[in-house]
């Protein structure tokens, strides 16, 4: 074929693919930022707390991070479609007769393949970071000018460290029918804990005043009715080593009795005075460093030098140095994955022989979703060195990059 007849050709498979790609990626960035709104801002869209333009600056912080993973998978998805076209047409086969490889054929495929990775590189490792650590001061922010935001209308409210309340009705600043449960328990969690004391109002009225200062919110409540439950002790590990076998069982009776009845009452109180929320642990865990929003050189860093990052930030607590490996090569292997995908997806396209727009997103959402569950599972084992997750989240290059390049040398062959 001569040179002009190549540049046709060229110019026509990057075509089909860039706009099919960019299509895929415009459908699955909407789904994917719209599950972002519903999973972190339907409460504060429900009590009113963010206005429009707050809404709109989470969605351009949004828009990046999904870019990740939408990218590959639009590459994925356009790749299938196009060669499943052409395989189906018989156009593969005339430009085969015409005397042109596949590798051939395929060279602007891989070209915009590449161009799209190091597009994905810049993602992942400059624009997403920011764009996550923007989308939680948005928030965060968010809950601190309004607190009351906090307190959904009946709806048990579990976001407090150590505290579970319900509150009928919300007016700005004001409850109504508010019951306030104070969990005992070292681990003062829902699932663990059981309730301390229990405060029911008729109203109370929230005070964020010292939310800064005192890290706590003051609630006064009025006409309140203050319940100060006495639990049984647990067994400690001191009590199962002093006690007998029989002690410890007729204590674990007693406990597992206590537990399905109503405790003692130790005291009743009626009373119209100020709660005091103590809103320390959530503030802490709002501020704690996240993984997800360091800079490449912050995570270089830790890999390097710990003691360095550690004193950058001022002594907030830092991920551990598993967490800092698994996300530096996350990164770097999350950036390949649109040449990969694209070497894997033209013969999955050649084969598959299917001109059907249906076939082709139905073959892209399962080697997609393949890819990105095994990139998970080093998500998952973040946190556990022994399984060494930054070297799991190389695995899809390493398994569909093979797969695709056996498969495309079969086929370069026939």
């Amino acid at each position: 074929m001569n040179p002009q007849g190549m540049r046709i050709l060229d110019r026509y498979l990057s075509r089909q693919v860039i706009f099919s790609t960019l299509f895929a990626v415009a459908v699955l960035s909407v789904i994917l930022v719209l599950g972002q709104i519903f999973k972190k801002l339907l409460d504060l869209l429900v009590s009113g707390v963010l206005t429009p333009s707050a809404v709109l600056k989470f969605i351009g912080y949004a828009f990046p991070w999904s870019l990740s993973y939408t990218v590959p998978w639009g590459v994925l998805t356009a790749v299938l479609l196009t060669f499943g076209r052409l395989s189906a047409d018989n156009e593969l086969i005339s430009m085969r007769m015409a005397g042109l490889s596949l590798r051939r054929i395929c060279l602007p495929v891989f070209a915009a393949a590449t161009a799209l990775s190091a597009f994905c590189l810049w993602i992942n490792t400059t624009v997403a970071p920011h764009a996550y650590t923007e989308s939680r001061k948005l928030t965060q922010q968010a809950a601190l000018e309004d607190p009351s935001s906090l307190f959904t209308p009946d709806t048990p409210v579990t976001a407090i460290p150590g505290y579970l309340v319900f509150a009928q009705k919300r007016n700005g600043h004001s409850l109504e029918n508010v019951q306030l449960f104070s969990l005992a328990g070292e681990k003062a969690d829902i699932a663990r804990s059981r309730p301390g004391s229990v405060t029911i109002a008729r109203r109370a009225e929230i005070d964020d005043s010292g939310l800064r200062s005192k890290r706590a919110l003051e609630m006064s409540m009025e006409n309140a009715f203050v319940v100060n439950r006495r639990w049984p002790a647990p067994i400690t590990d001191e009590d199962r080593a002093r006690l007998s076998p029989a002690e410890i069982e007729a204590r674990e009776t007693r406990i597992d009795e206590a537990s399905r009845l109503v405790p003692d009452v130790a005291e009743f109180e009626s009373r119209s005075s100020p709660v005091s929320v103590p809103l320390s642990r959530l503030l802490e865990r709002s501020e704690r460093i996240r993984v997800d929003g360091l800079k490449m050189s912050e995570l270089w860093s830790g890999i390097r030098n710990r003691p360095a990052l550690e004193a950058s930030f001022h002594g907030h607590a830092l991920p551990s140095s598993t967490e800092i490996l698994t996300e530096f090569h996350k990164r770097l292997s999350f950036s390949l994955a649109c040449f990969v995908l694209a070497l894997v997806g033209i013969p999955f396209g050649i084969t598959a022989q299917r001109r059907e727009t249906s076939s082709g997103f139905v073959l892209s959402l399962v080697v997609g979703i393949s890819y990105f569950t095994l990139i998970m599972l080093g998500e998952l084992w973040k946190d556990n060195a022994a399984r060494l997750p930054y070297l799991w989240v190389w695995l899809p290059n390493v398994a569909f990059g093979g797969l695709g390049l056996f498969m495309f040398l079969r086929l370069q062959r026939r």
